[in-house]
């Protein structure tokens, strides 16, 4: 009877055990199929240029990012739930592109995993640059240098027939290279009264530099030359509401005038024609505007004429024009002879 009582006693102490283990012990199977953890992308490949990426976690717990390259910066490395996680890389020195993997795991319990490979391929060093960006009227050449490392090719592309490019003979419109060179751009004479200007594009991989050049005319032989421009804010009754090259700010807009600051070579009567482009870019047009331009006015100049305001354009009611960047065109004998950008406020 001893014996018998004592093993019951046992048998019924490891079922006692048994069952408070199994009470104890919070993750089930069932528990852990409802723990889940995603990442998207799991996959991010960078440009040469570009330095900022995000992915996505969603998950059912607190998680924490466990493991990443030193060359990603990350916005935060935990959370609960869902969020985005930003991040930035160093650049990439190096020839050959590289991957690193950002880790993440679930906090508690049965850990779920993800990871997020990016892969940044080497950055472009790259640089396009010009000592010189303003020729003479009787043409003449000047380098385009460009830096670049030695197994990146690069194009530089014009935007006018009378620029030439590695030749003075060159009549085409885009050039290429590798690595580090001179590149001689050479610019035919202008017979023009006006200065013009021309752009020129140099594209390494996925970088841009724009460089504008211009060049001088006879401005002596020109009838007049416009020296500079201010604009004004007008009254339909031509009183100032912005002096001229003062702040216009828009909700006091109604006529904007332009004061041309003029040089007179030969008096006469001249038709000026005027271009307005407001904020987005659109030129401004009326129902009696001339083909392609806003409007057009004839004065008569004489030798001692030192400034012309021109009319103004808009609107009487107050909060005509909107803030932005605005830009005129003055043109005479089919030629642009200024411009003038300015910022409504």
């Amino acid at each position: 009877m001893k014996a018998k009582y004592f093993i019951f006693v046992i048998v019924g102490c490891l079922g006692t055990l048994f069952t408070s283990c199994s009470e104890s012990w919070p993750y089930s199977e069932e528990e852990y199929k409802k723990v889940w953890l995603y990442v998207d992308p799991s996959y991010i490949a960078l440009d040469e240029d570009e330095f900022t990426g995000e992915f996505y976690v969603s998950s059912s717990d607190y998680w924490d990012i466990y493991d990443y390259p030193s060359w990603i910066n990350l916005s935060k490395y935990y959370g609960y739930g869902s969020g985005y996680v930003n991040f930035t890389v160093d650049e990439n020195y190096s020839s050959s592109t590289r991957y690193g993997y950002v880790k993440i795991r679930t906090n508690e319990g049965f850990r779920k995993e993800a990871e997020v490979q990016v892969a940044q391929p080497p950055t472009v060093q790259f640089e396009a640059s010009m000592n010189i960006t303003n020729y003479s009227a009787s043409g003449d050449w000047w380098n385009l240098k460009v830096k670049a490392g030695s197994s990146q090719s690069w194009t530089i592309s014009k935007s006018n027939s009378w620029v030439h490019l590695g030749s003075s003979y060159s009549s085409s419109y885009t050039y290429s290279g590798k690595g580090n060179e001179s590149v001689r751009i050479y610019v035919d004479a202008n017979s023009s009264f006006y200065s013009r200007s021309s752009k020129l594009t140099v594209k390494c991989g996925t970088k841009t530099r724009s460089i504008t050049i211009t060049q001088d005319g006879n401005s002596d032989k020109a009838p007049f030359v416009i020296n500079s421009v201010e604009v004004g804010n007008i009254a339909s009754d031509r009183s100032i509401i912005n002096d001229y090259g003062s702040k216009i700010y828009s909700y006091q807009t109604k006529y904007l005038s332009p004061k041309l600051y003029i040089k007179v070579n030969t008096p006469g009567t001249y038709t000026l024609y005027v271009k307005l482009y407001d904020a987005s870019g659109k030129l401004s047009t009326g129902v009696n505007s001339p083909s392609g331009y806003s409007y057009s006015r004839t004065e008569t100049l004489y030798s001692s004429t030192t400034w012309w305001i021109l009319d103004g354009w808009g609107n009487d009611r107050a909060g005509w024009w909107g803030a932005g960047q605005y830009r005129w065109e003055f043109w005479y004998s089919g030629e642009k002879i200024g411009e003038k950008s300015f910022t409504i406020y």
